[in-house]
């Protein structure tokens, strides 16, 4: 009896239980009292940070923080530090600042302009590492993928296909197309303090669907906007190929799906952490500025 009424202290009364006529799991008691913790923390936050949990708390957001420091999972010392700071809401500087990288912007005590900032080239950087890293689970995956493949639009140069994956589903080609945004922008922050990854699900929606999927489809193939949101998030039906591509890996090399899967995620929320952490901190005015 103390047991559970310490437990329905600490969860509204929708979940309260009331022993011997409602006995439970601990799997479902935890999930009740981790929900109420998160409902609270979200609904006592100002905008910014009630986005931010939000986004750390979408499936497989926080693969990064579970991963084990090795090859493409290993982050130095000063990446995990911003990583870690920017996921638990905490100032990577003393002060807001005008970006040393392009000299128009502010850059906020959090970081989340180096995200956006189109200077030095990181967004590309950021970009291609994702890629490549989904090129090398395609290929373990004998997909036999094609990267960046020309001429895929009749009468344009352009590329929608940062990956090409020859009979994907139907006998059709597929075109992968990759892109990070971050949730915490003007554009997007009052809805994603309120919606789940709806920064990714927008961006594809307005950016990379609009744009591409009908042409695409005009020249016979399957089309599928690959979005992240910088905090780990996906777009909707990503998560059905990652699925799909950790299925045919483990077939192939007689590994557990289970692992293969955690493998995948965990190794691109790895790199899109490196990535972000090398841009800010590429951008830190003088080194006295950064909160140790």
């Amino acid at each position: 009896m103390p047991c559970s009424n310490s437990y329905n202290q600490q969860v509204s009364t929708t979940n309260q239980i009331h022993p011997p006529t409602a006995p439970t799991s601990q799997k479902d008691l935890s999930f009740a009292i981790d929900s109420e913790c998160f409902n609270t923390l979200a609904s006592s936050s100002n905008l910014l940070n009630k986005a931010r949990i939000l986004c750390c708390a979408a499936p497989h957001a926080g693969a990064w923080i579970r991963a084990l420091p090795f090859l493409r999972n290993r982050l130095s010392n000063l990446e995990w530090s911003i990583s870690m700071k920017r996921w638990l809401g905490i100032p990577v500087f003393e002060k807001e600042h005008v970006c040393v990288a392009c000299n128009k912007e502010a850059m906020d005590i959090y970081g989340n302009h180096a995200i956006v900032c189109s200077t030095k080239g990181d967004r590309i950087k950021r970009h291609n590492a994702i890629r490549d890293c989904f090129f090398d689970f395609c290929s373990a995956a004998a997909w036999g993928p094609v990267k960046e493949k020309p001429f895929l639009l009749s009468g344009s140069c352009e590329r929608p296909a940062d990956i090409l994956i020859p009979n994907y589903s139907a006998g059709k080609d597929l075109a992968v197309d990759f892109a990070v945004t971050c949730p915490l922008q003007s554009a997007y922050l009052h809805e994603a303090a309120n919606t789940s990854l709806y920064a990714c699900n927008k961006y594809a929606e307005d950016i990379k669907l609009a744009k591409f999927q009908n042409r695409v489809q005009l020249e016979g193939l399957d089309y599928l906007p690959f979005v992240f949101e910088s905090f780990g998030g996906l777009s909707m039906d990503t998560e059905s190929f990652i699925s799909k591509l950790a299925t045919s890996i483990s077939h192939r090399f007689g590994d557990s799906r289970h692992v293969v899967l955690a493998n995948i995620f965990q190794n691109v929320a790895c790199i899109l952490n490196k990535s972000i952490a090398r841009s800010i901190s590429s951008r830190f005015p003088d080194f006295s500025l950064h909160v140790v």
